[in-house]
This record gives structure tokens, C-alpha cells and sequence, in this order.
């Protein structure tokens, strides 16, 4: 009995150490990785020039006129909506 009892004692250590080598593993490269990142720190992001800067001010400037135009727009009373979800039955691949 004794023999047996070393055995499993050696094997579930054996196995603990194989379980948690790993995450150890993973856990000191996150470590490095970020020990890394804080020694060397990101540029500053560059600003993009002023066309590109005007074109994305006038796409929010038309998208809010669009958006507003569909919010305004009057809908009657106990009108249909615009569509109604009916779930389907999901149907098995392979």
C-alpha cells in the first residue's frame, strides 16, 4: 500500500506541475510584453491632414442631415411598422 501511495503522490504532482507550466508560461510572457510596451512608448498618433480632416466633417455633417430627415419624418398614428421579427428554427449543418 505504501508503494502505491508514493506513486499517486508523484504522479498528481507530476501533473500539476505539467497543468500549470503553461499558464506560467503565458503569465511571464504578458509580463515581458508589457514590461516592454512600458519602456518603450507609443509615438504620438500623427494629426491627419486638413483634407482629410474636412472630408470626415463634411460625412458627419451629411449624416446628421440624413438621420435627422428620417427622425422628423412624420409617421401616423397606429401605423404598421417597418418589419416584424418572426424566429425561425435553427436547422442542423452536417
Amino acid at each position: 500500500m505504501k508503494s502505491s501511495r508514493r506513486r499517486f503522490l508523484k504522479l498528481l504532482a507530476a501533473g500539476s506541475a505539467a497543468a500549470a507550466t503553461p499558464a506560467l508560461a503565458r503569465a511571464a510572457a504578458a509580463s515581458r510584453r508589457a514590461a516592454r510596451r512600458a519602456a518603450h512608448p507609443a509615438a504620438p498618433a500623427a494629426t491627419p491632414p486638413p483634407a482629410l480632416r474636412a472630408e470626415i466633417a463634411r460625412q458627419q455633417r451629411d449624416l446628421d442631415k440624413t438621420l435627422k430627415t428620417l427622425r422628423d419624418h412624420p409617421l401616423e398614428p397606429g401605423s404598421d411598422p417597418a418589419f416584424v421579427f418572426t424566429p425561425r428554427r435553427a436547422t442542423r449543418t452536417s
